[in-house]
């Protein structure tokens, strides 16, 4: 709000800067109207014989004719200049870093909008697979009825443009005036197809879960300590977590973050937000019945996710499920049975750890930084560890069917561009992970 604040002042005072440059030219130019109506005045007034004046006297009008010409020609630039720089300025505070595609690109990139190119949709709008500047890209589209959706636009288009990060998704452009986002394209759709195996997928071997998770919680931090104030997401999920062709995972779909004071990083501060938004089974409670937003709100969301990421299970009623098989002794059946070597020590470790982020109580969470990052980075080191041979060095069998996340191998590129193929012909049956799922609470108790 500061920034904005700043910016707006300074787009006032060149405001009022045009306006003063405005009045004076107007001024000038009444005043050189003047003496032009005097001038002809004089001229009238001389006699006849003036035609027979000496052919000095004509050439000196002639002069003071040429330069009231060129001086009434300078002025009508000068306004003209006023006037461009005055809509430059507007148009460089209403405008973010990002490259502006027009309607007719955005619609020639989707064959018009084509349902053959459709690959999701949410409630935020429809989603396609295109090509622009001979680059994949996944473009997302604000519905025309959507309610808060032009609000979610101009908001996603303002964090992402700013926003550099290995685990965030890239914006490459946008089309502010119809409402078009121009995302890169993630090849594997979302971590949410991943986990229930949506289109015949492999199962995410738990060494790849490890790493996913401490990828998820390194850009969540990222969030979390942007300046000059704290991002908290709102509507973290494995839904909006997107993965790349090497199976790198990428936070997306910040439309419903919100900017709050660096106060409310503490635990003690809150931020009071009008209206409780995100998705159902992810919400934090607190923020749910109070709207009391903070940066733990995130650390809520992110705790159900990293249980889903081990039980490939749904939301709903997990933490419970989980605590209780903990406390049985049968934590072991809590895990995704499609994985067959789990180190169950180390999941149930993963698990524990998960369990304190989803405590009911933010004061109960910890913190992501100092707590939950350096221990899923432990985890994804044990894991890194333990990867298999054919994993690392991009040999991956077909069964398998993951690449090395090092893509500098040519055995690994001719590998990950299979299995590109192969993912984008699921993703292109409508399991692409692109959409928002904002209202999943039914689609969740389907699967219970």
């Amino acid at each position: 709000m500061r920034r904005l604040k700043r910016e707006l002042k300074q787009t006032m005072e060149l405001y009022s800067s045009a306006c003063k440059e405005a009045k004076t030219a107007k001024q000038k130019a009444m005043e050189l109207q003047r003496w032009k109506a005097e001038e002809q005045k004089k001229l009238l007034e001389e006699p006849q014989t003036t035609s027979e004046a000496p052919p000095n006297m004509e050439v000196e009008q002639e002069k003071k004719r040429s330069e009231a010409l060129q001086k009434l020609v300078a002025l009508e630039a000068q306004k003209k200049k006023s006037a461009d720089r005055k809509n430059s300025d507007a148009t460089t505070f209403g405008s973010a870093r990002y490259r502006r595609y027009t309607i007719e690109e955005i619609e020639e990139a989707t064959n018009m909008f084509s349902d053959s190119l459709k690959i999701g949709e949410g409630g935020y709008g429809p989603v396609y697979r295109s090509e622009l500047d001979c680059t994949q890209v996944a473009i997302k589209v604000l519905k025309p009825d959507a309610a808060q959706g032009r609000e979610q636009f101009q908001q996603e288009v303002e964090v992402l443009s700013c926003i550099r990060h290995p685990n965030m998704v890239l914006l490459l452009g946008a089309c502010p005036e119809y409402g078009c986002l121009v995302y890169e394209y993630m090849a594997n759709g979302s971590l949410d197809d991943c986990l229930f195996r949506r289109g015949s997928r492999p199962p995410l071997p738990w060494q790849l879960r490890f790493q996913i998770a401490a990828e998820i919680a390194t850009g969540l931090l990222f969030l979390h300590q942007t300046k000059p104030e704290p991002l908290v997401h709102r509507d973290l999920k494995p839904g909006n977590i997107l993965l790349d062709r090497n199976y790198v995972s990428k936070i997306s779909d910040v439309g419903l973050a919100r900017l709050v004071p660096p106060s409310v990083a503490d635990s003690v501060t809150q931020y009071r937000m009008t209206s409780t938004a995100g998705t159902f089974c992810y919400i934090d409670p607190e923020y749910q019945q109070t709207g009391m937003l903070g940066i733990k709100s995130d650390i809520y969301s992110l705790g159900i996710m990293l249980l889903q990421i081990i039980t490939a299970k749904p939301p709903m009623g997990l933490t419970h499920h989980v605590g209780r098989a903990i406390e049985k002794g049968t934590f072991a059946q809590m895990l995704d049975h499609a994985v067959h070597d789990w180190p169950v020590e180390h999941a149930l470790h993963f698990a524990k750890l998960s369990l304190q982020c989803a405590e009911m109580r933010k004061k109960d969470r910890p913190d992501l930084g100092k707590v939950v990052l350096p221990e899923l980075n432990k985890l994804r080191a044990f894991a890194e560890e333990n990867m298999p041979p054919m994993m690392m060095f991009g040999l991956a069998s077909a069964a398998n069917g993951y690449p090395s996340r090092n893509s500098n191998s040519p055995i690994n590129s001719a590998f990950s561009s299979s299995t590109q193929d192969t993912t984008e012909s699921n993703s292109l049956s409508g399991f692409s992970g692109y959409e928002s799922r904002s209202s999943t609470s039914s689609n969740s108790l389907g699967r219970m």
